[in-house]
């Protein structure tokens, strides 16, 4: 029995090594000190006067609060935020109260309307599974200690343990074009068999819905705001749920003494190693608005002894980076023009678990990027630059 269970502890650890949260991320919202959307995207809000306050660690400034009366975000419909059949919510909150009113719903995000039409994708707190769906009765809410989380595609069935006020829960709903599926810290309430396509015409809300008669006013805080245009794996879901916020990735890193390579100010290159002549395969070509970007490495998934050598526009600027939990920043000046200012990861290993991984974060100014780009012993993986002119 422990060696079955030490198997599968491995096989589990080795499937994390592999997740990819940032393919199909269409909005990312880290709330550190502002709403704006991390993805790339530029899927920023036109309003908001929810309050920033603490996360879900104590960090000040890094979440939101909605006070249940009249706060909201509101995001514009754009073409990125409309999917076919998949897509994938995730989101850390943390109910502070209920909405006592008339249909007795919380709407936590919603692009859509109120009621569940088709194209409409949602995630909203409720009695409606405990009440047999008779929540809009028009009787006030008189019972909040039945409640629980839902999304687009919902099962008709309570589960446990119910919504406890002032408590910090990972949600994620995922549809992969069959079954729509909701999890709740990292355990899967429900799979439901439901099809549908995510696309509308309406705006983008957190905090409320559009519908003056049902607004389903939200009570809660909430923090790091993920919308994918597919259905996450459970690797990736659990990489997600079981994610604590580190400052690290989530703001601009301030330079570091060590390791830290700055290009504008480097003339002569490392002393060299003789590398074996790969493929480049392009990962992301960025058009950048400054003329330095910020760059921030980390081992993506298990540490599991990655070493990387790094080279831009074919001169390598350090060798022999073991990758981890710990930054590796450094900062690349950005010509100007139609020069490509490529960035090259080649992997001097594969550690124990192929391949060589790494987690990219990119800060253009305030604007930030965050990649998944792994290396082989066939191929390097390439970020590309482009100064905006």
């Amino acid at each position: 029995m422990k060696n079955l269970f030490f198997i599968l502890l491995l096989l589990c650890n080795t499937g994390f090594a592999q997740v990819n949260i940032t393919k199909g991320l269409k909005a990312y919202y880290p709330f550190n000190g502002n709403a704006n959307d991390a993805s790339g995207n530029n899927n920023n809000p036109v309003f908001n006067n929810a309050t920033l306050t603490s996360d879900r660690i104590g960090n000040p400034n890094s979440a939101y609060h909605f006070n249940g009366i009249n706060t909201y975000i509101q995001i514009p419909n754009n073409p990125s935020l409309n999917f076919g059949n998949q897509v994938t919510l995730a989101v850390w909150v943390r109910p502070t109260g209920f909405y006592y009113d008339i249909c007795h719903a919380s709407s936590i995000i919603l692009k859509g309307t109120a009621d569940y039409y088709p194209g409409n994708y949602a995630l909203r707190f409720d009695d409606a599974l405990f009440t047999g769906s008779k929540g809009c009765s028009g009787d006030p809410l008189t019972d909040s200690v039945h409640l629980n989380f839902r999304g687009t595609g919902t099962s008709q069935i309570p589960y446990t343990p119910y919504i406890k006020k002032n408590q910090w829960y990972s949600l994620v709903y995922t549809n992969d074009g069959t079954t729509a599926k909701l999890y709740v810290d990292c355990e899967l309430k429900y799979a439901i068999n439901f099809k549908e396509t995510f696309t509308n015409n309406d705006d983008l809300l957190f905090g409320k819905t559009n519908d003056p008669i049902f607004p389903f006013w939200l009570n809660a805080d909430i923090d790091d705001v993920r919308i994918y245009d597919r259905a996450l794996n459970t690797n990736e879901i659990f990489a997600l749920c079981k994610e604590e916020k580190k400052k690290d990735t989530n703001k601009a890193p301030e330079p570091v003494k060590a390791p830290f390579i700055d290009t504008i100010k480097t003339s002569t290159t490392p002393k060299e190693t003789p590398l074996e002549k790969r493929n480049n395969e392009l990962v992301k070509q960025i058009t950048v608005e400054h003329d330095s970007v910020s760059v921030t490495l980390y081992d993506n998934g298990e540490i599991d002894g990655d070493s990387v050598t790094l080279i831009y526009n074919n001169k390598i600027i350090t060798t022999h980076q073991r990758l981890s939990d710990k930054p590796i920043t450094f900062n690349l000046k950005v010509e100007p023009g139609n020069n490509r200012n490529e960035l090259v990861m080649y992997a001097e290993n594969l550690g124990s678990i192929p391949p060589n991984t790494a987690l990219m974060v990119i800060y253009d100014g305030k604007k930030r990027y965050e990649l998944n780009i792994s290396s082989t012993k066939d191929s390097n993986g390439v970020v590309a630059f482009r100064l905006k002119e």
